[in-house]
């Protein structure tokens, strides 16, 4: 009788932790666009499930457009996923208003020394790091070979050259155009900018945290995007990057700056492309220049599960997944060993790699992004549309972003 009892109890006990053990479940928000996509992510989900029995992971949807004021909403009300798809240039607010904590305890030398230093610097907030980088993505200009030869032009070695070029190619007539560009009011159209301004040595805010970005340098930057737009399709303020790839593809573009997915596609439409790095401005230090925009990982500090949560993280950014992931999607890859891999030694993926080393992170120390890259969009606009000169512009934008890192 107590031995079926005892055996009745065990039973029960066993039950429970089956139960309790299955009920583990792990919340993942996740956006969609920008490559991103609901298969791929599910097939990932599906995967840590398949090596972490019991475990069930609850992926969470929202588009790009929506994904901040998604995260800002749930940390607000106490809801907040355990794992968090952000921008890094969001980690500053977020580490600012609590939603997410530091995770350096996370990395161990091995996982750092992964990476390349600046790819970090991307996630990195007073001294402490608070995610991992999932995505990464420089750019480099994309030309038509066919409208260069047309026209007896060398590949561009500088600015003077890239005007050149544009101007020469311009022939708006015929429905051809020198450079595409965008100018909407949208964050690709900052990053755009952003390319210029670091290629001329510029900075948003220096390495003290002082706003500079209406010094000469980021005066002569926007100076020259202004002059080059000259040369671009009509109507450039109602176009974002994400859609410039439609106009390339027709062959009627001199050059454009995007991702490596979009030389690809240009090529698959009949282009002959070229890439050609983005060359130093007349006061930069180095030759060439882009800016690294990454996308990470972080942990809710509302998160119950934080140890499942960095589990879930460790095995999304193993070497080997990280490479399928970026391979599948196009993303540059931001370490160092996955760069050496066979796949990322074609001649369109070597100048992508190669800029990393003069590249600067999107958004260092910029406490409210979200509102620092309006100022900034809205400078371009003033400028674009003929309203502001470049240095009244950017005064104007230094003041006001001056009281947004107070």
């Amino acid at each position: 009788m107590k031995k079926g009892l005892v055996f009745v109890v065990l039973s029960v006990m066993l039950l429970l932790a089956i139960f309790a053990f299955s009920d583990e479940t792990l919340r993942v928000l996740v956006p969609i666009g920008g490559g991103y996509t609901i298969e791929d992510q599910e097939a990932i989900a599906k995967e840590f499930e398949r090596d972490n029995p019991g475990v069930n992971v609850e992926m969470e949807y929202v588009g790009w457009d929506e994904l901040w004021n998604k995260i800002v909403t749930s940390v607000g009300v106490g809801a907040a996923p355990d794992v968090m798809y952000i921008g890094s240039r969001w980690i500053p607010a977020l580490a600012e208003m609590g939603a997410i904590e530091p995770i350096d305890d996370l990395v161990t030398q091995e996982k750092y020394d992964m990476y390349w230093e600046t790819v970090w610097d991307t996630v990195r907030y007073n001294e402490h790091i608070y995610a991992i980088v999932r995505a990464m993505s420089t750019k480099v200009f994309i030309y038509n070979k066919d409208l260069f030869k047309k026209h007896n032009l060398e590949v561009p070695k500088n600015w003077d050259e890239l005007l050149h070029a544009a101007k020469t190619i311009h022939d708006p007539k015929n429905g051809v155009y020198g450079v595409a560009m965008a100018g909407q009011k949208f964050i690709s159209t900052v990053t755009q900018f952003q390319h210029y301004l670091y290629a001329n040595g510029g900075r948003i805010l220096d390495e003290e945290g002082n706003v500079v970005i209406n010094d000469s340098k980021a005066i002569r930057a926007l100076d020259f995007y202004k002059e080059l737009s000259s040369y671009a399709q009509p109507a450039i303020i109602e176009w974002r990057r994400e859609d410039l790839i439609k106009l390339f593809e027709t062959g009627k573009v001199g050059f454009y700056l995007d991702h490596v997915h979009n030389a690809l596609a240009a090529m698959e439409k009949g282009v002959d492309v070229g890439l050609l790095k983005f060359p130093g401005g007349p006061d930069a230090d180095l030759p060439y220049s882009t800016v690294i925009v990454t996308d990470s990982m972080a942990i809710s500090a509302q998160s119950k599960n934080k140890e499942l949560a960095a589990k879930f993280i460790n095995y999304m950014t193993t070497l080997e997944k990280q490479a399928e992931w970026d391979l599948t999607l196009g993303f540059v890859p931001p370490m160092k060993r996955e760069a050496e891999l066979p796949e990322f030694q074609t001649w369109y993926w070597k100048p992508y790699i190669e800029v990393i080393q003069y590249g600067y992170p999107e958004a260092v120390g910029i406490k409210d992004w979200e509102a620092v890259q309006q100022v900034i969009v809205d400078a371009i606009h003033s400028v674009l549309l003929d309203v502001s000169e470049p240095k009244q512009a950017l005064d104007n934008a230094a003041r006001i972003i001056s009281i947004l890192q107070q």
